[in-house]
């Protein structure tokens, strides 16, 4: 086997990123954006100040950045997504367990997810082999930037990886997975022990139109 048609089984994290229309670097800074406003949040706010404004600002630059190359920025469900100007890939993004960035691990989302998100969940794939077959289906496919912070000693240590679950019905927590591609993990100091995350993701109970 040529080194060639070896590399084309085998595809880099990068390849399966730009399969996605996507780059390691926008998600790197979408991520940090999250952990410098978690930073920032008050020392006194409420419980989940740090992990929503966590939240708020990754799905911002994601989007951002995502839009200034093309993509769709979605709001008709409330649920922050952003879409690809020509391939059936919609991007969200999701809190998950330690399992995330590791492929052998389980994971799951820290939260059950309501209507809306379980709605544009049905077209998503069943299995593992589907992505690089080339031929897809019309409906679009939901993928989520997966994250999860683990708080070490001295540093703040963010698991992730960018993952298309599988259908799931609603006010159940995610824990099927057509694809997952794994992350190499983003590490940054420790200025403060930040407070005990709550819910970060918003999912509005909204009757969708069909």
């Amino acid at each position: 086997m040529t080194n060639a048609a070896f590399r084309k089984l085998t595809p880099t994290t990068g390849d399966r990123l730009a399969e996605l229309g996507l780059r390691l670097e926008i998600l790197d800074r979408a991520v940090a954006a999250g952990i410098d406003a978690r930073a920032a949040s008050p020392p006194y706010g409420p419980t989940n100040a740090a992990g929503l404004l966590d939240w708020i600002h990754r799905v911002g630059t994601l989007r951002q950045l995502l839009v200034d190359e093309g993509w769709q920025r979605l709001d008709h469900w409330n649920a922050g997504l952003v879409r690809h100007p020509s391939k059936p890939v919609l991007l969200g993004t999701l809190q998950g367990n330690r399992g995330t960035g590791s492929p052998d691990a389980p994971m799951r989302s820290d939260y059950a997810k309501g209507p809306a998100l379980a709605a544009m969940m049905r077209d998503n794939d069943h299995d593992q082999f589907a992505l690089f077959e080339g031929a897809r289906g019309e409906g679009l496919k939901l993928w989520f930037l997966v994250t999860y912070p683990v708080q070490l000693e001295d540093r703040l240590v963010v698991l992730r990886e960018v993952s298309q679950p599988e259908p799931t019905p609603q006010n159940q927590v995610i824990e099927r997975w057509a694809h997952r591609i794994p992350l190499p993990p983003m590490e940054f100091p420790l200025t403060r022990t930040p407070n005990v995350d709550g819910p970060e993701e918003v999912d509005f109970p909204i009757a969708l139109r069909e």
